[in-house]
């Protein structure tokens, strides 16, 4: 008898502590943007990066945001040479960054675990700072992908591949500015997005993955209206080449959003946190903030699946990042909705969020189950779309303000 009522009671708690056999699986993938943890050309230091003369640590910079840095995949753009070195020459450039190992390990303590090395200050100090970047960060714990650099060719086209809960994912990266590969010991190179952008994303397709991330940091700076060539090449990227993700990221400013099938396009994440970046507040609706996006997938019977989409507008870029709230964010989230309705058509969805008490905007798929989207409706337009319009079609340099 006291064998039954043990197995009776066992039999409950296993009822209790697993999931019902219908329970969908979830998986959260979070995107930012360019990320780096010093000014320009400054030394690097083990406390932290400098901004204006002041010594600002990883942990003062990011802890506004590290709630939503919450997540099974926390992807961002290292923009930076990573060094505890302060002999290496740079090279002959208007801005140049480093920032010291602790920096990014501040970064992967905070949530992050997958960064995009490839960029257009991935070689600021050379193929030797090149190299130095591929030890430092593949030491750091907790960091799960880091591609976009090698020694060669192959190593730079390579898709990083790990394993998280159960799924498989790929992670490949490209930038602008490249060069200097093959690369001597010591030192490395990076492939050039306008030429090899096809090979790279050929190569992530042919990974057995079930998530495929796609960085790419490309465009006209400051420019939130993506051009068609981009747009096209993205989506063959996505839709025709597999790519679950294509990041977007270069232009300071955040662009529209779009959704085909299980593909998802981030045109521009703008910046995300970068000591080296001026403070975007003094420019316009369409460019005076971040994106931080959590994409939500839920397991079918036909693999993954966009459940919901999270957009969050950030402030303080250039030195304490945090979400932009109230109707600030409201107003923001609106310019994304225009972005996104610019990319409306050929079986494509630009996303529309509609805000949210925390400053946040959601998107929710029409079949989402997530308690969040219960009553979920698309927004309506803007009541300042023509602002938004004029604003978001300027033609707007570094000087132009």
């Amino acid at each position: 008898m006291v064998k039954f009522r043990f197995a009776l009671a066992l039999l409950a708690l296993l009822q209790f502590a697993l999931p019902p056999a219908n329970a969908q699986e979830r998986l959260t993938v979070v995107l930012a943007g360019d990320t780096g943890l010093n000014g320009g050309g400054a030394p690097v230091d083990a406390r932290g990066g400098w901004k204006g003369g002041r010594l600002v640590t990883g942990a003062e910079a990011l802890a506004g945001i590290a709630p939503w840095l919450e997540g099974d995949v926390v992807f961002a753009n290292l923009e930076s040479v990573v060094t505890n070195r302060n002999e290496i020459a740079a090279r002959d450039k208007m801005f140049v960054f480093r920032m010291h190992p602790q920096g990014v390990r501040e970064f992967a303590e905070a949530g992050i675990n997958v960064f995009s090395l490839a960029n257009n200050h991935a070689l600021d100090y050379g193929t030797r700072g090149a190299g130095e970047t591929l030890s430092h960060v593949a030491a750091v714990p907790g960091l799960r992908a880091w591609p976009g650099l090698g020694r060669t060719r192959d190593e730079a086209t390579r898709p990083h591949v790990f394993e998280m809960r159960g799924v498989k994912v790929a992670v490949s990266a490209v930038g602008n500015a490249g060069g200097g590969l093959p690369a001597g010991e010591g030192r490395a190179g990076m492939l050039q997005e306008r030429a090899d952008f096809p090979d790279v994303a050929a190569r992530l397709r042919e990974e057995d993955a079930e998530l495929r991330i796609l960085s790419v940091h490309y465009g006209r700076e400051f420019d939130p209206l993506t051009d068609a060539a981009d747009v096209a090449r993205f989506r063959h990227a996505a839709a025709g080449a597999g790519a679950t993700i294509v990041a977007g990221h270069h232009a300071h400013v955040a662009k529209g959003v779009e959704i085909s099938g299980a593909h998802l396009v981030a045109y521009g994440l703008g910046n995300f946190l970068h000591l080296g970046t001026q403070n975007m507040a003094r420019f316009d609706i369409c460019r005076d903030f971040g994106l931080l996006l959590r994409v939500g997938y839920v397991r079918g019977d036909e693999g993954l699946a966009v459940e919901t989409v999270e957009a969050l507008p950030l402030t303080g870029m250039h030195l304490r990042v945090a979400p932009m709230g109230g109707e600030a964010a409201r107003l923001r989230l609106e310019v994304l909705n225009y972005l996104g309705s610019r990319l409306d058509g050929d079986g494509v969805q630009g996303l529309r969020f509609r805000p949210q008490s925390d400053g946040s905007g959601l998107w929710c798929a029409s079949d989402a189950t997530d308690a969040r989207c219960a009553g979920w409706v698309e927004p309506e337009v803007s009541a300042r779309q023509a602002e938004i319009v004029a604003a978001c079609g300027k033609v707007v340099t570094r000087g132009s303000f």
